[in-house]
């Protein structure tokens, strides 16, 4: 990369556009950037390295608002624009800075683009001008991140020393940004994650298998047996668990079979004698029954009576009813008349009120107004101090001021008469570029448009092809589901046709075991009158129907799998069309002839807006002028027009001021007295008149409100009485037609309609009761005709011993079934688990040896990346001391280091130096200041050959260098300049920030940074 033009605008210390034209250097490429502290000779740098990465060049500038110029304007942005050659091609990036303007809640709107020099003309270099494709843009180009170039290309103050001095650790995270060592250390990452997850694995294991030896005791009865003999020893033998779990399965399946049989013996005695007991029990209940529907039904007649008094009470309230509606008319008629007459009242009271507030109102009205003579007295008198008041201020010195003016208006109109025809013929210049401007603007209307619609083609044909390609899986997947759908129907009914065959057999099977006179162990019954038989080639076994319903289970397993990928799929499937139809997409259209007709079209206008761009510069050149030229012209003329005023309005003051102005008020301060005690006086009494006709006002109005209020109210109460009245005859009228002698008769037997409800709900439920249990009655008499009680109790004995004992059988039979389950579930499950805990171990060993092999866990403590980075600085430190030595006057030699880190770090990247004069190998931090210097320069030198000599698209043809040869003495400067000049007649361009003399004066060409005394800074080249 070579630079090639440098624009700063409000950037660090320069105020306005300071524009850098390394062009100027001509045949020199080695040249000084000199200045005073502060001047702005590192923000040369930072501008480069902004322009390039949007970062500045140094850690210590990391925060970009800050690098706006303190001196800008607020309506100048902050840019920073560089044109670069690489590669024998051309380009130009530009990057604005977000700042907030004073008065504003939001940052203005940042800029960045890049733009290639084609025929002479710049063309977008990415397809959006955005700061991750212009990033990834430069550094494609360049070959460096930000982080490479700083190390390399350029190195600000102190900054390339870390690389000499800093620890193993931190070389390789340097070296790793460079070298691009970081698969290396995600190797690392990644085994460590295998490392941990099969140790985890191997724990989670033998965990498995100690639970498993500990379920034994619960799972199973202890005994004297080989198994339980070898649980008690210190360290059990895997195979002789195994052995052991084997003879407890044997034992516990004898002792199945054997109490299976007495429970099934005690059950069928047991369902025989449950029998007879619930046909004693069905005979008792009915004599108890037929006792209780007695005594209920006499108490039901006892209350006979009562039943007939209710019904002659709801007979009543039934009649009470019919009147409430009426009753409540009459009550709410009252209610709204007391309200009506409290209403009218109050109007009476309030009118009565503002009668007496409008009076008092107009009698104060009358007085206020019989002054107003007074009042315009006084404003005449104010208005005649006030028109003084011009005279007075200003009657000295307006005469000798007259000549003076007049003399200064004739230069005035000459000047402005000049500028006003310079300006006519730039206009017409200006007018003749805007013409041409707005054609290409015309015919750039759509390219905005154009843009939109080229990614919004692009996005519907991705989304196109994307969508076939899922319509594509749909028919494959489709086919593959019904396929495994078909396979797993027809493995179900041949599972469920082998099922039905050996449940048959099992019938088969128990119709054999069954003997006349033997209770059946399924129904109880002692006769077996048609008992299955089968032939022996149906037998199927169990083993055949487990082995069917395995392979039924994985054939479902496959279907659902493939069913779950389809829907997933027809999920996606519909969301594609759903966003196809949300943007309206057409299928018929051709997306991709549209797409490279819009790409065509979008180069096209793309070039007429770059050649606007250029042309509206060079119009924005002319109107600056232009305005330039206009603002001296308005300035020549507002001059021009404030002293012909000035001139006229003092003669005129001047000649009539004397006249005007009583004897008495030529004094400003004594005419200012008399004027505020006027305008005092004016203001009280215009404040009192408003006052009192605003009361008036108001009172009249207070007035007119209550009468018709009171109007109202009046109408209203008479209207109500005469309902109410009516409202009562006819209450009065309703009582007697009912048969109420009088109201208070009426109110006795009124009932709320709950009350009723409830009464007439009781004597319809006492009716069916009654009806209810004498027909029950009837029935239990007709049932226990001829029976007698049984006693329960000795029946109800032989059932709970039955049952007590084919219970501790079943019991028994049970336990002895989950103990011959759980021995044989046992023994595979510890089978199992050793077998996989055995294979877990040998592969968490294999991983965790590889693992502390390539993060260096080793005598030397070097890792696989850092032996990688070893040869890489091996290289380094060979091209370093070339230099070096010359520099030291052999001397020197930079050698890597063996030893380790202290406290046992990582190692392999130490630096030490060879002192040829005491034979002396040492680190390097005991070097001087200077010797650092050179041992740096050397080393950032060498780097700089070895990543050119590995990435051979990465050309470095600029470096620059800042600070760093002050701490060097004369012969010491004068070799590092030797070694820079004989390093830049390579080709690479070289700037160097200097405040060493020698180094000005050895070196013809000057970057000279100057501080104005407003505080921005300028700057020029200088070549002796």
């Amino acid at each position: 990369m070579k630079p090639i033009t440098l624009t700063m605008t409000a950037f660090g210390p320069y105020k306005d556009k300071e524009t850098i034209d390394f062009r100027d250097l001509k045949d020199h490429r080695l040249f000084v950037i000199s200045g005073k502290t502060g001047a702005g000779k590192t923000t040369i740098f930072d501008g480069i390295c902004f322009a390039l990465y949007g970062q500045a060049s140094g850690e210590d500038r990391t925060e970009t608002k800050a690098l706006r110029s303190q001196f800008a304007d607020d309506d100048v942005q902050t840019t920073v624009e560089l044109t670069f050659d690489i590669h024998n091609r051309r380009f130009r990036v530009l990057r604005q800075i977000p700042y907030r303007k004073k008065g504003n809640k939001s940052d203005t709107l940042g800029r960045c683009e890049l733009f290639e020099e084609k025929d002479q003309q710049f063309i977008p270099a990415v397809d959006r001008q955005i700061v991750t494709e212009v990033n990834e843009k430069i550094e494609q180009l360049l070959g460096f991140t930000h982080a490479q170039f700083s190390q390399i290309m350029m190195l600000p103050q102190g900054e390339f020393r870390k690389f000499l001095t800093s620890d193993t650790g931190n070389k390789e995270a340097i070296m790793r940004k460079i070298f691009k060592t970081e698969p290396y250390q995600k190797i690392v990452d990644r085994l460590k994650v295998k490392k941990d997850k099969a140790n985890a694995e191997y724990l989670r294991e033998k965990q498995l298998s100690d639970a498993i030896l500990h379920q034994i005791p619960a799972k199973l009865p202890v005994r004297d047996s080989l198994l339980f003999n070898e649980l008690q020893s210190e360290y059990p033998n895997y195979h002789q668990l195994v052995l052991g779990l084997q003879q407890e399965y044997e034992h516990h399946t004898a002792q199945s079979a054997e109490t299976h049989k007495e429970y099934t013996r005690l059950y069928g005695a047991h369902n025989e004698k449950q029998q007879e007991l619930h046909s004693a029990r069905l005979i008792n209940d009915q004599f108890i029954r037929l006792q209780q529907r007695e005594q209920e039904l006499q108490v039901l007649l006892a209350k006979e009576a009562e039943m007939n008094k209710l019904e002659m009470q709801l007979q009543q309230a039934e009649r009470a009813a019919r009147l409430e509606d009426l009753e409540q008319q009459v009550q709410s008629n009252e209610s709204e008349w007391k309200k009506r007459d409290k209403s009218y009242s109050e109007a009476v009271i309030s009118l009565s009120h503002a009668e007496k507030e409008l009076k008092a109102a107009k009698l104060s009205f009358d007085q206020e107004q019989a002054r107003e003579d007074e009042r315009k007295e006084v404003k005449e008198g104010l208005l005649k101090l006030q028109n003084l008041l011009p005279a007075v201020s200003g009657l000295a010195d307006q005469r000798q001021k007259l000549d003076s003016l007049q003399q200064k208006v004739d230069q005035l109109e000459k000047a402005l008469a000049e500028k006003l025809h310079m300006s006519h013929v730039q206009q017409q210049s200006i007018t003749a570029q805007k013409n041409e401007m707005k054609e290409l603007e015309t015919s750039l209307e759509q390219y905005e448009q154009l843009v939109d619609e080229l990614a919004n083609t692009r996005e519907i044909t991705k989304q196109l092809n994307s969508y076939q390609q899922q319509l594509t899986q749909r028919n494959e997947l489709k086919i593959q589901c019904e396929a495994a759908k078909q396979t797993a129907e027809d493995v179900a009914a041949s599972y469920q046709a082998l099922e039905n065959r050996w449940i048959s057999n099992q019938a088969v099977i128990l119709a054999a075991s069954l003997h006349d006179g033997e209770s059946c162990p399924v129904c109880g019954s002692k006769d077996h009158p048609e008992k299955a038989a089968g032939s022996e080639k149906e037998h199927i076994t169990k083993e055949q129907l487990d082995a069917a319903k395995l392979e039924l289970t994985e054939k479902e397993r496959i279907y659902h799998t493939k069913q779950a990928g389809m829907q997933q799929l027809q999920r996606d499937i519909e969301a594609a069309e759903a966003e196809l139809r949300q943007r309206q997409v057409e299928p018929d259209r051709d997306y991709q002839k549209e797409l490279a007709a819009l790409t065509e079209q979008t180069a096209v206008l793309r070039n007429k807006r770059d050649m606007l761009k250029q042309k509206k510069q060079q119009q924005n050149q002319a109107e600056a002028a232009m305005e330039e030229q206009h603002a001296e012209i308005k300035e020549l003329e507002q001059r021009l027009n404030e002293l012909t005023g000035e001139r006229e309005t003092k003669q005129a003051l001047y000649q009539h001021a004397l006249s005007t102005i009583p004897e008495e008020l030529r004094e400003l301060s004594a005419l200012q007295q008399q004027i505020k005690s006027k305008q005092s006086l004016s203001e009280q009494l215009e404040s009192t008149w408003k006052a009192i006709q605003q009361k008036l006002q108001d009172s009249s109005t207070e007035k007119t409100k209550w009468e018709l209020r009171e109007q109202l109210e009046k109408e209203s109460l008479a209207e109500i009485k005469e309902k109410m009245d009516q409202s009562q005859a006819l209450f009065a009228k309703r009582l007697s037609e009912e048969g109420f002698v009088s109201e208070k008769s009426y109110t006795q037997v009124k009932l709320p309609a709950t009350q009723r409800q409830a009464i007439q709900h009781q004597l319809r439920e006492y009716a069916q009761t009654l009806h209810t249990l004498k027909s029950s009655l009837e029935e239990l008499k007709q049932s226990v005709k001829g029976k007698e009680p049984a006693d329960l109790a000795v029946i109800e004995h032989q059932v709970d011993t039955l049952k007590t004992q084919y219970e501790e059988a079943f019991a028994s039979y049970n336990q002895c079934k989950a103990w011959e389950q759980a021995a044989q579930g046992l023994s595979a499950e510890l089978e199992t688990s050793k077998s996989r805990e055995a294979e877990l171990e040998k592969t968490y060993g294999k991983i965790t040896n590889l693992y502390d092999i390539m993060r260096g866990q080793n005598h030397l403590k070097i890792s696989f990346e850092r032996y990688i980075q070893i040869e890489y600085l091996e290289r380094i430190i060979q091209a370093a001391n070339i230099r070096l030595r010359d520099l030291s006057n052999g001397q020197y030699e930079l050698v890597r280091s063996d030893r380790q880190e202290a406290r046992g770090k990582q190692s392999g990247l130490g630096i030490d130096v060879h002192d040829a004069y005491t034979g002396q190998t040492r680190d390097v931090k005991t070097l001087s200041g200077g010797e650092k210097f050179n041992a740096s320069l050397c080393l950032a030198l060498g780097m700089a050959d070895v990543i050119q000599s590995f990435q051979g698209a990465v050309r470095m043809e600029t470096m620059f260098i800042d600070e760093g040869f002050g701490a060097l003495d004369e012969e010491a400067i004068q070799k590092a300049i030797d070694t820079l000049i004989a390093l830049q007649q390579s080709g690479r361009m070289i700037g160097i920030i200097s405040h060493i003399d020698e180094m000005k004066e050895a070196i013809p060409a000057t970057l000279q940074v100057t501080k104005q005394k407003e505080g921005y800074s300028k700057t020029k080249f200088i070549l002796n």
